[in-house]
């Protein structure tokens, strides 16, 4: 399985045969290696010949390494991850347009916005009232009221939109 290692700004590619044990780089050469924990958190690494003596901290889905003097910030994962990654960050973010739904059936019973208001996170934007309770609906975002779909008096299912929203950048 291939491994996208980054330690501080740089990125190594490594294919790791679980099978066999061998690791080798992006240019298919294989990175002769050994290691073995000597104590929690602490290794005694070998690699291309030379020893290190590495603590290993994990540190927010990465690691911290001090070694030789030294802390170095490294993540490790394979190759599929990355790509998860990558979706995720191309996509990071609320949504442009955002749907307001009734969590729970119930009658609307005050609307406090008009389309073309803008409004702040956590603005109020109408009331639903459910087994004597009101609720009230506030704005997840800066955004600005596209449509409303409801109207004060009418009756609502759970799941039903409510009211449209496109989110200020």
């Amino acid at each position: 399985m291939k491994y996208v290692v980054k330690i501080g700004e740089q990125e190594v590619t490594f294919d790791y045969d679980e099978s066999s044990g061998k690791l080798t780089n992006q240019n298919k050469r294989e990175v002769p290696y050994d290691w073995v924990e000597v104590a929690k958190g602490c290794f005694s690494l070998l690699l291309n010949g030379k020893s290190y003596l590495l603590y290993l901290e994990p540190s927010n889905g990465s690691y911290r390494l001090f070694t030789e003097g030294r802390m170095i910030s490294a993540s490790v994962q394979d190759e599929q991850n990355v790509l998860i990654s990558k979706l995720v960050k191309a996509h990071k973010g609320e949504p442009k347009e955002q749907i307001i739904k009734a969590s729970i059936p119930g009658l609307v019973t005050k609307v406090f916005v008009k389309v073309g208001d803008s409004l702040k996170k956590d603005d109020s934007i109408l009331t639903l009232e459910a087994m004597k309770m009101e609720n009230l609906i506030k704005a997840p975002c800066g955004c600005v009221v596209e449509k409303i779909l409801v109207e004060p008096g009418q009756t609502v299912q759970q799941n039903q939109e409510l009211v449209l929203l496109k989110k200020v950048e």
